[in-house]
């Protein structure tokens, strides 16, 4: 799982990328960062290449990747 921020000013872009083998993980770790941090939005694509952007305010943004690092090592 691959995890990268993207502060762009006022607004900040998380991008998650994953295989389908980490199916399962990747989606908790999306559901850990939309649970614990307000003002989140998302975008997914892909099956055999999973692809999920976050976006929102930067101070969620950096506690989301927080959250989403976490959930990563796990």
């Amino acid at each position: 799982m691959k995890v990268e921020f993207n502060d762009q000013g006022s607004v900040s872009v998380i991008t998650v990328t994953s295989t389908v083998f980490e199916f399962r993980r990747h989606n908790r770790a999306i559901d850990v960062a939309f649970l614990l941090t307000p003002e989140m939005t998302s975008q997914s694509s892909g099956f055999f290449i999973m692809k999920t952007i976050l976006s929102g305010k930067t101070m969620h943004a950096l506690r989301a990747y927080k959250h989403l690092i976490r959930e990563a090592k796990r």
